[in-house]
């Protein structure tokens, strides 16, 4: 119980970003549910501005702290345990966990490798991702928004 005070501290600033940026969803059409202590924000016009951006532009999903921006619940369930990484991520290395991912970025860009793709944590969530496709957690695969 402690050591999970503790994360949510720690992650607690990135957090505030994200709950500021899902509440600005809310107010243009988005929804919010949580899952596994996360909240996860989607849809709304935000959501349909993200998911007509350009392919390289484009995401799903991204992770602020607890608190995951979607563009659609289909996606967030997609998603979702990659970006449960990445909130495991944020409970690691707290504040400083924004300018470690964009100095990896790049110091990836500068190596001439991919900024997204080969991103330290982005390698680390999507081998995550895959070792838990083997081993499927049913409490974050739930595609129902009304079962909890």
């Amino acid at each position: 119980m402690i050591s999970r005070l503790i994360a949510y501290t720690w992650a607690a600033p990135n957090t505030a970003l994200g709950a500021l940026a899902g509440l600005a969803m809310l107010c243009l059409g988005g929804r919010v549910r949580f899952v596994a202590g996360v909240a996860e924000f989607h849809g709304g016009w935000a959501g349909r501005c993200c998911a007509g951006l350009p392919g390289r532009f484009r995401f799903g999903a991204m992770t602020l702290g607890h608190v995951i921006l979607g563009i659609s619940p289909t996606e967030l369930c997609a998603l979702r345990e990659h970006e449960h990484v990445h909130v495991r991520q944020y409970e690691q290395w707290g504040l400083f966990f924004l300018p470690a991912y964009a100095l990896s970025s790049v110091w990836q860009v500068a190596q001439g490798r991919s900024g997204y793709r080969s991103n330290f944590f982005e390698r680390q969530a999507y081998a995550v991702e895959a070792n838990q496709a083997l081993q499927p957690n049913p409490q974050l695969r739930r595609t129902g928004f009304g079962d909890r």
